[in-house]
């Protein structure tokens, strides 16, 4: 069976449109600078990738860092998986040559290690885990090709048990979650009251070749649990013919573990970078506030995060990378718990005369 998966980049984008300065998309492009005006440590393991490209340009990616700036790919986009892979982790290795045995796998980094579960053959589904990455415990369970048939939404551990959420058949309507008893080495299945909302993904659990080193460890015992929630809507085509879309619903939304339904937590239509962590679910809202989760009892507080006008947002190390554009490049800025406590900025050095309508991304990570 042949799954398509979205890789998506890792880290903050913010896109400056029309921009005012142009690169150029051959490898004798522009040089870029990344200046840091105060506390140099909090970029010295950062990277800010410059995505760019327009209708008559080619994709370019260049990674900025102290050091300078180099061309972040050669080559094709499955050669970049295929080095991406690569560089999973050393600590890891035992537990990645244990994804690499399964057809396809989602894992998660929690705070007992990490877990996955994938695919073994046509019906028999596997459970990874492993607390150093070293030792690694492997679970089969057998007769599971319903679900291995059927489209996966993610899973998380709950009471010390991985549960996973899928469409049956891949009928978006269709919701349920299984839940894997590892000591007997059978499962049990139940549909999910879904009401009017789905779950379009599972937050944090992600496909295999991502590197635990870009994800928050997440406790084990959350009663509610982050998800991507969507609704279906019909739309209409240039011939008027209507048709059913799955749209991604705007604010935060959880799946209750324990009365097994999805609960809205925060309605706000514009939220600029989101953190799972531990016993929380933070997120910056368009006013620069951080909106504080509670993921047992879903209690909620607030604080002033960032000053002025606000950008676009990544949790790195539960530090807060926020990026604004300028006419050169962009301004970059680190807050810890409501102070600022970094500055730095990007821009392109030369060949500024160049084509202006690229299209310029920002990623940190």
């Amino acid at each position: 069976m042949k799954r398509m998966v979205n890789v998506v980049a890792l880290g903050v984008m913010i896109m400056v449109g029309l921009a005012t300065y142009a690169v150029s998309g051959t490898e004798s492009g522009t040089d870029w600078s990344l200046q840091v005006e105060s506390n140099k440590k909090l970029w010295e393991d950062r990277i800010v990738q410059v995505a760019k490209g327009s209708i008559d340009q080619p994709y370019t990616q260049i990674n900025v860092t102290l050091n300078g700036s180099t061309s972040s790919h050669k080559g094709s986009y499955f050669e970049q998986l295929l080095d991406f892979r690569a560089n999973f982790g050393e600590d890891s290795r035992a537990f990645k040559r244990a994804l690499k045995q399964l057809d396809y796998a989602q894992r998660i980094w929690t705070t007992d290690g990490e877990v996955a579960i994938g695919q073994k053959d046509r019906d028999t589904l596997v459970v990874l885990k492993s607390k150093d990455g070293k030792e690694v415990d492997v679970t089969e369970f057998g007769q599971a090709r319903e679900i291995l048939e059927s489209g996966w939404k993610g899973f998380y551990v709950y009471d010390d048990k991985v549960h996973l959420i899928y469409d049956q058949n891949y009928e978006t309507t269709n919701h349920h979650v299984a839940t894997f008893d590892e000591s007997t080495k059978t499962f049990v299945t139940q549909k999910i009251d879904r009401s009017k909302t789905l779950v379009g993904g599972v937050v944090g659990a992600e496909w295999s070749w991502y590197p635990s080193a870009y994800q928050g460890q997440v406790a084990t015992d959350n009663r509610y649990i982050p998800i991507r929630a969507t609704a279906l809507e019909t739309l209409q085509d240039d011939t008027g013919e209507e048709y059913m879309s799955e749209m991604d619903l705007p604010g935060l939304f959880v799946y209750d573990a324990i009365e097994n339904k999805v609960v809205k937590v925060n309605q706000s239509e514009e939220l600029k970078g989101t953190l799972f962590k531990g016993h929380e679910y933070r997120t910056i809202q368009s006013d620069g506030t951080e909106l504080i989760i509670d993921l047992n009892s879903l209690e909620q507080t607030t604080r002033q995060a960032i000053q002025g006008t606000v950008g676009s947002v990544t949790y790195v190390d539960q530090l807060i990378y926020h990026v604004l554009p300028t006419t050169e490049g962009a301004m970059l800025e680190v807050y810890d718990e409501g102070d600022m406590v970094s500055r730095a900025s990007i821009k392109a050095e030369g060949d500024s005369d160049q084509a202006a309508n690229q299209t310029v991304e920002y990623y940190v990570y």
